[in-house]
């Protein structure tokens, strides 16, 4: 009775919980879609959501089945889940209470007994594992069962026979394989303490027991090889996930022992970010003190249990909680680790395939399940010694409070911490995409890292599969696909959420891709003007049709709807299957993420096939250059570090002997992009530089390029002191004054550094001090003699703020370095002896070179490289006609840029910043004027924090008495600043709002004015829209078309840029080509280089070779498509061909036309496994993934297997009595155990 009335209460809080949302507590697919989950999850491969990949999740099918029954019957999804949670944790209270009744054995009759029962029951049902830790049904559903498996043991150890080894494996193999079965296998950590109580306690012979356990192994391998087959053949993916997701560190940061034994320790409930905190209805088991102590309670009670029973039970209860906290703390704590800790680190970072077990807390059943035994005989040894009325009455309160505050976030209404009820507008989305026929795919922009939706949800899955029935894509800032795949969509994705993806590659890749649908998701959590910059380049891109927006604007970030769907032009495709023609396919030498790159260099026109040469044996190159193939030289293939968490985030391009902990860079190092930095010096970094990485801006190397806009950033979060750069000269130079410029326009500053160099075998050391202000440089004399080294050590900051601080420019004398991004040469290397092999000429074989500066966002202000600097090799001499975008370098003069502009005037203004380095800001629009008054529509806007910046302004001499400056009329403005007239004592202005006279002490005969900013006030950008002093003259000729914007080797590169001249002092990219039509380059190393006015962002060197005549598309009927496996019938046009599985490339698929094999997949389209096919008109092509032949004889296995184990438990006959061993420690009542079902 009291079990009953306590599971109603259970049910009630877990109902009045989330009263009518949908909570989901694993894939929310499984509960929204679970037929159609059930049935995807089936197959060794994933069609859904990366463009395919091996399935090592075949275990969830089982539960998606059964959620399905309750679909069909028209439950509401959010039931389905409080009945699971519910079921479940009944399942597991009855559990702890059958196991403690075992152990008890002799002495579980009686009241103390039924006492014991009930505290083992509620303690294991309610405890703060279960709302933490164990809150997902991955973890829950072994939990649930753990107990189970424990009673099938013991009583199978007292009659051994082979129906409750079966028995046992059932309830393991109901554990589930979700997740790989990671957590079902786990829970095997139980049987340290089930051997130590059977042999130790009840006197069974350990070959007995073991003998017993190792047939439930044998049973469950193979009750469980439905799953086990496929996850094993998917390990090479699930480490790759585990190996770029949370570090064995991160995961172990708090689960301490004091944590574990309450039940806690889980990573995410101690994490917080930018919106507070992982899991903050959660928090008050770590935020509120009387929570946290009575908390404790638990393991208060189980210490009791040991102290006042001397029950048979207790062994097992205390083995359990020690084992399974040895095994939750892993290597708490990880930067300190003892023995243990370091052993259990091995085996997770060292053997292979133990990633997958890093989250060590999911063995909390182990240790709950002992202390629940603990806590059961704690409560009946109080009970036995409680004799008076209030003593038993404060007990009974004792308990009450101590599970209540052991299951709190449930008495406050925050149990779940996923809410989901996902939008009415997001049902008629998918029912609009849902309608359109065939198996096209459905891709959704932009990525992710972690979805996470203003109306609620977040987590690791993104809707997409829960909406769509057809096969769905998104790019995940995690790899979860295959490394061709991610690296693909990452590089679309990345220039589409930055806002400079060249128009039409969306659609162009949903060629590709075999895409019906682009639908557009912005109803995010801090999305910025995400939707602004997305649905700008969807609505520009002429291969989509016209949007079908969904939901309210205000929450989609810019866009119009909170969702949108567009087809794609041209009819949808039946599947993601398809044929190329292998003639004029192009042989990139790169990666995917030269995707958007080919697209604006025209050479995807036509949608021909894509071969990635480093994926390509000799005699795959061979074929590709006999089929006419263009070769195109990239620096797509970048080694960098990447983000598994920011889409849009990565680090800088690394050497060759850096090794990145996680990059999208392919194949080995020859076959990637690298740096090099060239120059007569060597630098050195010391400190802990930038944290929270990657950050691709701020390298060292940027402290020496001459330009002040940019510099070497580190130091961020009060973490500048420390950080040094240590410069090696190649040869000993004369000393002579070095000049350091910090970075001091954020809230943080650098006031300190010392200077150390070694001067003619001595140490000299400089101390320096740095004013507030970022124009005022600081010069170092080192004296006399000859310099080997200096370094430049940080000894003070300031600010209070997390931003870093840095050195725009650290100039020493004679001292140049450079960084140069150089690209592979193992293509250029192969490629005339391919050529020869192939019968083809190689001065035939047309070759491109596609570059692309790393420019960052549409703005090009967060840009890692301002310039573009790449060396580049070639097989032979070639000529070339230059095109691509160029735009003006941040770092250009304001004088500059008037001359740019054609001004020829004897009047120059210039400044030390404009914002945002936009042209239009510059100093001359504070001199200029219209009609002979001046302009107040332009303006010099300086760039913040304002104080320290300067105006200057040469003239030709002219009687100065006073001047006027004239600042916009609200808003922010100067309010005090420092004139300087010819370079003389400068005097301090005071200055207004609007228009301000500036007095001079005297008049004076001037040509030079400056003014330096020294303080302000009000909120927004200073504008200073007029200054009272001689006018820049306009531009009174046109400038000329041809300027250098580059160069080529040494050799200037000079590009028409006068048709798009207001757009580029606008501040816009503008399209070049190159006055000199052809290049003619010679065999061997080329180097293109930068300067100083100008940026180029892409460059195309277009092969002058004649391209092949355009080639007819094969033709391609599809006769069968599933996941795994397809038909097609080719109607014409295919001799020879590429054919395209379209799903990611992975060995283990296969493909045959006619009987016969057509060998191992070439990548193709630069991301799906395929083949190079010679196929007359009927021929069909039968491609399946390899694994799945073995996982459908799994299945066939378990099934049989299922059957079998049923059988011997329902019809089987009876095995003969065991005794016990003579000796036995087992009660003589033991001799006869019925067999009667756990």
């Amino acid at each position: 009775m009291v079990l009953a009335v306590l599971s109603l209460a259970m049910a009630a809080v877990l109902v009045a919980n989330s009263f009518g949302i949908f909570t989901p507590d694993t894939k929310p697919e499984i509960f929204l879609a679970p037929a159609r989950t059930a049935a995807r999850f089936a197959s060794s491969w994933l069609d859904t959501p990366n463009l395919g990949a091996p399935n090592y999740n075949v275990g969830v099918v089982p539960v998606a089945a059964l959620f399905s029954i309750f679909d069909a019957a028209g439950i509401p999804t959010w039931v389905i889940m409080r009945l699971w949670r519910f079921a479940l944790l009944l399942i597991a209270a009855w559990g702890a209470r059958l196991v403690l009744r075992e152990l008890m054995r002799d002495s579980a009759d009686g009241r103390g007994a039924q006492v014991a029962s009930v505290a083992a029951a509620v303690a294991y049902a309610a405890n703060p594992y279960v709302v933490v830790g164990g809150a997902t049904t991955p973890t829950m559903l072994p939990y649930a069962l753990l107990p189970w498996l424990v009673v099938s043991w013991l009583r199978g150890f007292r009659a051994p026979s082979w129906r409750w080894a079966a028995a046992a494996a059932l309830v393991l193999t109901g554990m589930s394989g979700l997740n790989a079965g990671v957590v079902a296998v786990l829970q095997l950590v139980v049987l340290v303490p089930v051997v130590v109580h059977a042999c130790l306690v009840e006197g069974h012979r350990f070959r007995s027991v073991a003998w017993l356990v190792v047939r439930t192994g044998l049973i469950f391998v193979v009750l469980s090889a439905y799953w086990l087959v496929p996850a094993i053949s998917a390990l090479a993916v699930g480490e790759s996930i585990a190996g770029v997701t949370e570090s064995v560190g991160a995961i172990n940061m708090a689960n301490s022992f004091p944590e574990v034994l309450r039940g806690l320790g889980m990573w995410t409930l101690y994490g917080s970010g930018g919106d507070g905190w992982f899991e903050p209805g959660h928090v008050s088991y770590v935020l509120a003190p009387l929570i946290v102590i009575l908390s404790f309670g638990g393991p208060v009670v189980a210490a009791l249990g040991v102290r006042l029973t001397r029950s048979p039970a207790r062994l097992f209860g205390a083995v359990s909680v020690l084992t399974g906290a040895l095994v939750m703390v892993g290597t708490f704590p990880h930067l300190n680790q003892s023995p243990w800790g370091r052993l259990v680190n091995v085996a997770i970072e060292d053997v292979p395939g133990l990633i997958a077990f890093r989250t060590t807390n999911k063995a909390g059943a182990i240790l709950e399940l002992g202390m629940a035994v603990l806590i059961g005989l704690g409560a009946m040894g109080v009970a036995a010694r409680v004799k008076a009325w209030w003593a038993k009455s404060l007990s009974l309160l004792g308990a009450v409070a101590v599970v209540a505050a052991s299951v709190f976030p449930a008495m406050t209404g925050d149990l779940y911490t996923v809410p989901m009820n996902v939008p009415r507008y997001w049902t008629q989305a998918s029912d609009l995409v849902n309608s359109r026929g065939a198996d096209s795919r459905v891709l959704m922009v932009p990525g992710t890292g972690l979805p996470s939706y203003s109306w609620g949800y977040s987590g690791p899955d993104e809707i997409g599969p829960s909406l769509f029935r057809r096969p769905f894509v998104f790019r995940s800032a995690s790899p979860s696909g295959g490394t061709y795949a991610s690296n693909l969509l990452s590089g679309v994705d990345t220039r589409l959420q930055q806002g400079t993806l060249p128009q039409g590659t969306v659609s162009a890749l949903a060629g590709y891709l075999g895409v019906g649908d682009v639908v557009g998701r912005y109803d995010v959590t801090d999305g910025g003007s995400i939707g602004e910059r997305v649905e700008s380049n969807l609505d520009s891109d002429p291969g989509l049709t016209a949007p079908a927006g969904f939901g309210p604007q205000d929450a989609a970030h810019g866009a119009s709807n909170a969702a949108t769907v567009r087809a794609v032009a041209g009819g949808v495709p039946t599947t993601s299957a398809t044929a190329r023609s292998a003639s004029g396919t192009l042989i990139v030498d790169g990666a995917g993420t030269s995707f958007p790159n080919l697209q604006a260099a025209g050479l995807l026109e036509g949608q021909p096939g894509l071969l990635l040469a480093g994926a390509l044996d000799s005699t795959q190159l061979q074929e590709a250059l006999r089929d006419e193939g263009r070769v195109v030289l990239t620096d797509s293939n970048s080694r960098r570090e990447a983000s598994n968490t920011d889409p849009v985030r990565s680090g800088p391009l690394l050497t060759a002997t850096q090794d990145p902990t996680s990059t999208r860079a392919l194949f080995e190092t020859s076959e990637q992009t690298v740096a090099i930095v060239r120059g007569n010096a060597r630098l050195t970094t010391s400190g802990r530089g930038l944290l929270f990485g990657p950050h691709a801006t701020g390298q060292v190397t940027q402290a020496f390029d001459g330009d002040r806009t940019t510099g070497w950033q580190f130091g961020n979060f009060g973490t500048g002191v420390g950080n040094s750069v240590l410069v090696r000269f190649n040869t000993p130079r004369p000393a002579s004054p070095i000049t350091l410029a910090p970075m001091q326009g954020g809230v943080n500053r650098i006031t300190t550094a010392r200077v150390t160099a070694t001067v003619s075998g001595r140490q000299v050391v400089k101390d320096v001090t740095f004013t507030e202000w970022n124009t005022f440089p600081v010069q170092v004399d080192l004296g006399a003699g000859t310099v080997s080294a200096v370094k430049i050590l940080v000894t003070g900051v300031a600010g209070d703020g997390g931003g870093a601080v840095g050195f725009s420019e650290i100039t020493i004398p004679g001292v140049s370095v450079r960084k140069v991004d150089v690209l592979p040469h193992t293509l250029m290397s192969r490629l005339g002896d391919a050529a020869k092999v192939a019968g083809v000429d190689p001065s035939d074989v047309p070759v491109d070179v596609v570059l692309r500066r790393s420019v960052g966002d549409a703005n090009g202000l967060s840009t890692e490289e301002h310039r573009l600097e790449r060396e580049f090799t070639l097989d032979q001499e070639r000529s070339f006609s230059p095109s691509g975008t160029v735009r003006l370098a941040g770092g250009v003069l304001d004088s500059r840029i008037d001359e740019l502009a054609g001004g020829q005037g004897t009047v120059v203004a210039d400044s030390s910043s404009r914002v945002f380095n936009n042209p239009s800001q510059r100093a001359s629009m504070a001199f200029d004027d219209v009609g002979g008054e001046p302009d107040r529509e332009t303006a010099w806007v300086p760039n913040e924090p304002v104080v320290g910046e300067w105006l200057t302004l040469k003239f030709p001499e002219r009687r100065l008495s006073s001047f006027t400056i004239t600042q916009a009329a609200t808003g922010a403005h100067v309010t005090r600043a420092l004139v300087s007239v010819n370079d003389g004592e400068p005097f301090e202005a005071t200055l207004v709002s609007g228009t301000s006279r500036v007095q001079l002490p005297e008049a004076v005969d001037a040509t030079r004015v400056r003014i330096l900013l020294t303080a302000r006030a009000g909120d927004g950008f200073v504008r200073f829209e007029d200054v009272g002093l001689p006018r820049v003259a306009p531009p009174t000729e046109l400038p000329d078309r041809c300027a250098v914007i580059g160069t080529v080797d040494g050799k200037p590169l000079r590009a028409d840029i006068g048709a798009s001249l207001q757009d580029l002092l606008d501040g816009r990219p503008v399209p070049f080509r190159a006055c000199d039509s052809t290049l003619r380059l010679a065999e061997g190393r080329h180097d293109v280089g930068s300067v100083a006015d100008f940026a180029i962002d892409d460059l195309r060197l277009a092969s002058a070779e004649e391209t092949p005549s355009e080639n007819l598309r094969p033709r391609v009927e599809v006769l069968k498509h599933a996941s795994a496996s397809m038909d097609l019938r080719i109607t014409g046009n295919c001799s020879p061909c590429l054919v395209s599985s379209g799903q990611a490339f992975d060995p283990g698929w296969t493909a045959a036309a006619g009987g016969r094999d057509l060998g191992k997949p070439l990548v193709v389209d630069g991301f799906a496994a395929g083949w190079r096919v010679n196929a007359a008109p009927g021929d069909v092509i039968h491609i399946t993934f390899g694994p799945a032949r073995a996982a459908l004889a799994a299945w066939l296995i378990s099934a049989a297997a299922l059957l079998a184990c049923l059988g011997l438990l329902v019809v089987g006959v009876r095995r003969p009595t065991v005794t016990a061993r003579a000796g036995s420690r087992v009660d003589a009542r033991d001799d006869e155990v019925k067999e009667t079902l756990p």
